[in-house]
């Protein structure tokens, strides 16, 4: 066992923790000896959790939320990974926030003292520490963890079990979230530069996964990326992830959300390609806001002064990252309190106004590539269909993602349902316009995906064109080539016969001994066959197919 669990062994406060971590440990059989019930897919998130973090704390700014009560005094330099919210319905929540795991550990001995609801935030990457802490915790289902880093190359083998079953999904859900970047400057790339650079951005994803799996980069809190799409010189795009997990703690609740999105305050967590055209390119990047304000008149104030950030660290500030420390702006926490649907609202609206954002972000690059196309038919290039395909393939994955959740919001709020009574009509409304935000998305990402087909058949039709043009160009090009050779044929026909016949040797020429009406009467005959034959060849040709029918008839009637 490693020295970390050791320690915690001889602390009896914290004997949670090694517990915790041997309950996996004997719930991971092996493959071979028993491959019925075998968790052989969670071994390596356990050897994962054995692992002590490298390091234990780091540092950073958070902006105080409006309306909380902060447990934690504002330091210049501090940044969480835990923000845990106590819910009451007779007063604001409380924000108690952590960014070291030794001092989170201490609570685990009142955790189940807690008198309260909670709302409790998990902020970008995680460590052993971290995850073995609020899992002791709140005794979460290890297959929790083992969902939100699916993206993780656990070992040599993909058991391909993420997505899971409806049944076993362990009341998760999870949200795509895309954040757009801007470059500092407009720039254009050609289509092989777009391919170099995406190809050179995948092979840094991997790095990056690689490394968060063998905890070669232990820094708790760090933004993870899933993917990153390239557009074009002007625009990238981050796709990140949100897990939201309900656990039940007798009378009371918490719900956990595990934000992808950390307190960087650089740009390194992003892999940027390193290509000609994007060298150096995280010095120039910009996040674009993501906008669901409650309204324009309240009197909260929504934005912090412009003086608490530095430029540099407005810029590079992601709008996920603010969610957890800023979170409620447009809650009734009141409602929140005593409703799990309600606490994570405005998850579910910020998810909803960044897929928006993204959305008309994709449908204006999509419009200005198909004008481009029809303004450009005499230029058409059939490689500029990679563009619209490109498009095309995530906003089929954007529109499966919205399908699936739209399937278990139903079925995981069901089971959430722990509110009182008089909450139902409230929660069903609440989740009636969830839903009617996603059926639109889901809508307008179908219209998007038309939108590329019609892009793509815009760019087919134009080369197409392209194409009969050309080859009428050509027929014609052909046909001045022959009548050129007619002419010539003309010309030199005759003067070439003449010269054949004045070269032979008959007598009335003055050479020889035969007759010139020899060959009169042996050319005459032949000419008039080679006339009928090209004139009437198909004619004759069936003639010939007739004839031969007949005599393989009469052949085998005298058989």
């Amino acid at each position: 066992m490693a020295l970390w669990f050791e320690t915690l062994a001889n602390d009896p406060s914290l004997a949670k923790l090694e517990e915790y971590n041997l309950s996996l440990q004997g719930k991971i059989r092996s493959f071979h000896t028993d491959p019925l019930h075998s968790a052989a897919y969670l071994s390596n998130l356990a050897h994962f959790l054995q692992k002590p973090q490298q390091k234990r704390g780091h540092s950073g700014r958070i902006p105080s939320p409006h309306g909380l009560n902060q447990s934690v005094p504002p330091v210049n330099e501090y940044k969480p990974f835990i923000y845990e919210y106590a819910l009451s319905t007779q007063a604001g929540p409380i924000l108690t926030a952590y960014d070291q795991a030794e001092q989170y550990k201490t609570t685990i001995l009142n955790a189940d003292d807690t008198e309260h609801n909670e709302l409790v935030f998990l902020a970008g990457r995680p460590s052993a520490e971290w995850l073995c802490a609020v899992g002791a915790r709140y005794g979460i289902d290890h297959r929790f963890f083992h969902q939100h880093l699916n993206f993780l190359p656990w070992g040599q083998k993909d058991w391909f079990t993420v997505p899971t079953l409806p049944s076993r999904a362990q009341n998760v859900i999870r949200l795509c979230v895309p954040s757009i970047l801007f470059m500092s400057e407009r720039r254009y790339v050609s289509r092989d530069g777009l391919k170099d650079a995406r190809r050179d951005s995948e092979r840094r994803l991997r790095a990056t996964f690689r490394n968060i799996q063998q905890s070669t980069v232990a820094e708790a809190g760090r933004s993870i990326v899933r993917r990153l799409s390239i557009h074009n010189g002007d625009i990238l795009a981050l796709e990140q992830e949100i897990s939201i997990c309900f656990v039940e703690r007798k009378d009371h609740w918490t719900v956990l959300v595990w934000t992808d999105s950390g307190q960087d305050t650089d740009f390194d967590f992003v892999p940027a390609p390193n290509t000609e055209h994007f060298a150096g390119v995280a010095d120039r990047l910009e996040f674009c806001p993501v906008f669901f304000e409650k309204g324009l008149l309240a009197n909260a104030p929504i934005c912090q002064s412009p003086g608490e950030h530095s430029n540099h660290e407005a810029r590079s500030k992601q709008p996920l990252s603010s969610l957890p420390g800023k979170y409620g702006y447009t809650l009734d926490w009141a409602q929140a309190a005593s409703n799990p649907l309600c606490a994570i609202q405005e998850v579910f609206t910020f998810h909803a106004a960044a897929e928006l954002q993204y959305l008309n972000m994709l449908e204006k690059l999509i419009n200005e590539q198909i004008t481009e196309s029809e303004s450009a038919q005499e230029e058409a290039d059939i490689g500029s269909i990679l563009h619209f395909d490109y498009a095309k393939s995530i906003l089929i994955r954007h529109h499966a993602h919205l399908q699936d959740l739209l399937e278990k919001l139903e079925i995981e709020f069901t089971r959430w349902n722990l509110s009182r009574p008089e909450n139902q009509a409230e929660s069903q409304e609440l989740l009636g316009t969830l839903k009617t935000d996603l059926v639109y998305l889901s809508n307008r990402l179908l219209s998007a995906i038309s939108l590329c087909e019609a892009g793509r058949s815009t760019v087919m039709s134009n080369v197409s064109v392209q194409e009969s043009k050309r080859s009428s160009r050509e027929a014609t090009l052909v046909t001045g080539l022959t009548k050129a050779t007619n002419r010539l044929t003309f010309i030199f026909l005759p003067l070439s016969f003449l010269t054949s016949v004045f070269g032979m040797n008959f007598r009335q020429l003055g050479q020889g001994t035969l007759s010139i009406w020899l060959w009169v009467s042996i050319a005459l005959p032949l000419l008039a066959v080679c006339i009928v034959m090209v004139e009437r060849g198909s004619y004759l040709r069936m003639l010939a197919g007739s004839w031969v029918r007949r005599v393989g008839n009469l052949i085998s009637r005298s058989i």
